[in-house]
């Protein structure tokens, strides 16, 4: 079997392998999270939000599960972990609720 790895075909044909799962992975920040948005369409998002889905967010908060409402307001918005961390904190901190 390792005398197999040796031979110059089956060589390049896993390098070949593994540059083409590399190239359609994607790499990257991009891949892994939504694009960047501007101020703007950050606001827009967060006006798409249901009073029930900040009501769930809330509750979250005051639970002391931050990470949950963070989670919360990213599915509901496709706002990426750091806009969606910022905007839960400008929540608590809007409603004066105390950090966990």
């Amino acid at each position: 079997m390792i005398d197999k790895l040796s031979d110059p075909v089956i060589l390049f044909a896993l390098v070949l392998a593994f540059v083409l799962g590399f190239m359609m992975r994607g790499s990257g920040r991009g891949s892994l999270s939504p694009a960047p948005m501007n101020r703007d369409e950050i606001d827009a998002a967060l006006k798409r939000v249901t009073i029930s889905r900040w009501m769930d967010i809330d509750a979250e908060i005051a639970a002391g599960r931050k990470l949950a409402a963070i989670k919360l307001l990213r599915e509901a918005t496709g706002l990426g972990l750091k806009d969606s961390k910022e905007a839960v904190e400008a929540r608590m901190a809007e409603r004066r609720m105390t950090r966990h």
